[in-house]
């Protein structure tokens, strides 16, 4: 039985994470490894976090985004 599931999931939680967060992404997406899949919980940013965040989901089906009210550690 075969599953479309990646073999990896990364869990990237992020706060306000704008100045790095391209770069973050980037270094997932340039991995060698294909099998993966991200998810991007957004905790309720206020500056470009989510945008940048559902400009790469828009590219990359593999990345996936949620959002949240900003309660902290996700």
């Amino acid at each position: 039985m075969e599953s479309n599931k990646p073999l990896i999931s990364v869990l990237l939680c992020v706060f306000n994470g704008e100045r790095y967060l391209k770069e973050s992404i980037e270094s997932i997406i340039n991995q060698t490894f294909k099998d993966w899949e991200m998810i991007a919980i957004d905790d309720g940013s206020n500056d470009r976090t989510l945008e940048i965040l559902r400009t790469y989901a828009l590219k990359d089906t593999r990345v996936k985004v949620y959002t949240q009210e900003n309660i902290g550690l996700t």
